[in-house]
């Protein structure tokens, strides 16, 4: 399934434009986007967006909010795990009493037609205009969401995409079973069409998405047909190939080691370092020390 967001991720703000300050951290992902924030007691009238919002609050801190949306007022105490919601299109005011510093994750109604492979309609999704609701495994996705944009998204894209697809699982109910399409033994050609396609293009840009259109299926069956097949996750695979082909250019002493981690398709030094980690147990500086010795 080939389809892109009418909006990139980089256009998705909803924090008005005077108060862009209070934003302590960005994140975007190919098929959503986050504003971390710290904003003190306000009321807001919020024309509506065309895309949906999930606000997940941070800190300890006491805080009452309320919501008047789509007709229906909505008042909480925040919660842990408690998981705010305004659906696409949806129009109303929103307020709270007391400095509220939460993540506030945006995303087009198409993103989740492109994770799961099919068309999402509006009553199918379980995103429901509310000032909060109790939804622990929703929660859990959006913290490690924002945990990969505070840590600067050391693998670009690799890691939020396969969060949000999860998280769209979660949104969809029903999302687990199989497609009526679904042929016997379909599965171990999609993750060999998928492999094909990482290995080509392992050193530049790769996101799931594009990984489950090559592969032509769904970014959600293709994370769990790959893991079945390989027992890690696509992003988990990649890492580990990049520093793989990491390791093979260290045995050069004259690249420099920048230079090895963009040869070698790592997005940004603090992904090159933790990938290295993950998979030699040696920062990358020591483990080419041991690589040259070990050569002379």
């Amino acid at each position: 399934m080939s389809v892109q967001p009418r909006i990139p991720s980089a256009m998705l703000w909803r924090i008005p434009p005077p108060m862009r300050p209070t934003v302590l951290h960005r994140g975007e992902w190919s098929l959503c986007a986050m504003e971390h924030s710290l904003i003190g007691p306000v009321h807001i009238e919020d024309p509506g967006a065309p895309f949906h919002h999930l606000a997940l609050p941070l800190g300890d801190a006491p805080v009452r909010l309320g919501t008047w949306l789509d007709g229906r007022r909505d008042i909480k105490r925040r919660m842990r795990d408690c998981v705010g919601m305004i659906e696409a299109g949806v129009a109303g005011e929103s307020w709270w009493d007391a400095p509220l510093e939460s993540a506030c994750f945006y995303f087009m109604p198409e993103a989740l037609d492109i994770a799961l492979g099919r068309e999402v309609e509006p009553a199918a999704h379980g995103i429901r205009s509310t000032a909060g609701q109790s939804t622990p495994e929703i929660a859990r996705l959006l913290h490690a969401l924002h945990a990969d944009a505070v840590a600067g998204q050391p693998h670009g894209n690799l890691v939020g995409d396969a969060i949000f697809v999860a998280l769209a699982a979660r949104l969809v109910p029903g999302s687990d079973a199989t497609p009526a399409h679904a042929r016997p033994g379909a599965g171990e050609w999609r993750v060999r069409r998928a492999l094909e396609y990482i290995h080509a293009r392992l050193t530049g840009s790769l996101d799931i998405a594009s990984i489950a259109d090559a592969a032509a299926t769904s970014p959600f069956h293709l994370s769990r047909m790959f893991r079945a097949a390989l027992g890690l996750s696509i992003w988990q695979y990649v890492l580990r190939e990049r520093a793989r082909c990491a390791f093979a250019l260290m045995r050069d002493p004259a690249p420099s080691l920048a230079d090895i981690a963009r040869d070698a398709g790592f997005e940004t030094y603090a992904g090159f370092i933790a990938a290295m980690r993950g998979e030699y147990k040696l920062a990358p500086a020591a483990l080419r020390r041991a690589l040259i010795g070990n050569c002379h």
